[in-house]
């Protein structure tokens, strides 16, 4: 069973490849935990740098039974640098969150 992702869009277009990715990775957590209920990502452009131009914000929230693990604050000027930043940390949460270090399916 795949894992139910919601994708909000804020201040930028939608882009179907940008959902693809969202998707793929949010898969990939399933595998680290089984008993993930659901996924919540946001994608919003946040407020230009000085010296570089528009971050896009990425907040990623991840549900299981009586546990939220969440990634917020991660910016990049690339959507997918983003993405798989806010991932990783997510990722790692969740590991560590299983007690041994180790990857744990639990489907």
């Amino acid at each position: 069973m795949s894992l139910p992702v919601d994708i909000s869009f804020q201040g930028i277009a939608h882009s179907k490849a940008i959902e693809e990715a969202v998707v793929n990775r949010a898969g990939h957590l399933k595998h680290i935990r089984g008993d993930l209920i659901r996924c919540r990502v946001s994608l919003a452009l946040g407020a230009k740098h000085q010296h570089q131009g528009k971050p896009f914000d990425v907040h990623v929230q991840v549900f299981a039974p009586h546990q939220t693990h969440v990634s917020s604050n991660t910016s990049n000027e690339d959507p997918y640098v983003a993405l798989q930043e806010a991932f990783a940390h997510v990722e790692r949460m969740l590991v560590e969150a299983n007690g041994n270090g180790k990857h744990r399916s639990q489907s």
